[in-house]
């Protein structure tokens, strides 16, 4: 019965996948065909445009071409235009895609691809941007044209299209920078130094190696508030066993002989005696440990310019003075 019963259900859950499959493809499909003929037509409009010598504009229509619809012949298109129009780097990045593309189905287009790609490698514009260790502060993200730069490429000349550039720099706690390139010139190296950012005395935000701080006072806040309840649970523990052992002193005489309803509540009073006890340890232990968590957290960088240190910093911590919390400003 029990192998019956599991071929069973292993041909039901077949079922189930061969009825999905029948209902998900025909969508699939669908969608699939749709993006193929938007490729299509966004291709014929780039040759249209191409051939009335508006390269330009051309680009962006093969580059869509391919997004949507990733063939080898449309890459290679791309990469002409891009060539055409100068962007040389684009050009070569997509010459080097293409031959790989290639290389992986065994298409004799690889040859075509490389030798375009070996060909435009001396003519290539590159940028330099540099990252001293000054300025390589916590969270700092280095971006090109919107784009980020790995840290792995900051030092290195990077193929870059001629033209206008945007270098930003940006850090939790610290001022945005930015500055605009030209790039002119085929063959030429371009090099920018990242500064170190100034701090924002607005920032909300800590700064320096606060992160980790930052995290620690709140795993110190959330076990103090496990401490408190303790203390909580414990006290009416406490309190009931007290009350529980008072009822059943008229049940019981000097010698602890009690009746069996004396006998119940005496052990029920020892029964939250001790889970009061327990649930004292157990607080006394995360308020021990809260407190070390909070007075060992590493502590946010202070500014140190008189600009900054006009700025406003926001602190929370526990209030000695009573119950909660305390939220602190120092202007």
């Amino acid at each position: 019965m029990t192998m019956m019963l599991r071929s069973k259900i292993r041909r039901a859950a077949l079922f189930a996948a061969l009825t999905a499959c029948f209902w998900a493809s025909p969508a699939r499909a669908e969608s699939d065909a749709a993006s193929r003929a938007l490729a299509v037509q966004l291709f014929d409009e780039a040759e249209a445009l191409l051939a009335k010598e508006e390269i330009a504009r051309a680009c962006p229509k093969y580059a869509e071409s391919f997004r949507l619809d990733p063939q080898l012949g449309s890459l290679i298109y791309l990469a002409e235009c891009y060539e055409k129009n100068g962007q040389l780097a684009s050009a070569w990045g997509s010459y080097r895609e293409a031959e790989e593309m290639a290389a992986k189905r065994g298409d004799e287009r690889q040859t075509h691809a490389h030798e375009r790609a070996e060909a435009l490698a001396p003519r290539l514009s590159r940028l330099v941007v540099n990252v001293p260790a000054e300025a390589r502060l916590r969270g700092l993200e280095v971006l090109r044209d919107g784009v980020p730069v790995a840290p792995t490429l900051w030092g290195s000349g990077a193929a870059i299209d001629t033209g206008k550039h945007r270098i930003e720099a940006r850090a939790p706690g610290y001022k945005p920078w930015q500055i605009d390139l030209d790039v002119a010139g085929e063959g030429s190296s371009t090099s920018v130094t990242v500064p170190k950012l100034a701090l924002d005395p607005n920032a909300r935000v800590a700064v320096g190696g606060d992160n980790v701080g930052q995290s620690q006072r709140i795993a110190a806040i959330a076990v103090g508030g496990v401490g408190i309840v303790g203390l909580g649970v414990g006290g009416f523990f406490g309190l009931s066993a007290q009350s529980t052992y008072s009822d059943s002193k008229s049940l019981c005489n000097d010698q602890d002989v009690c009746t069996e309803q004396g006998k119940e509540l005496r052990d029920s009073a020892k029964n939250k005696a001790l889970a009061a006890t327990v649930a004292g340890g157990v607080s006394v232990a995360a308020l021990a440990t809260a407190a070390v968590l909070w007075f060992t957290a590493p502590k946010a960088e202070r500014p140190k310019d008189t600009a900054a240190r006009r700025g406003i910093h926001w602190a929370f911590g526990p209030n000695a003075r009573a119950w909660g919390m305390e939220l602190n400003g120092e202007f």
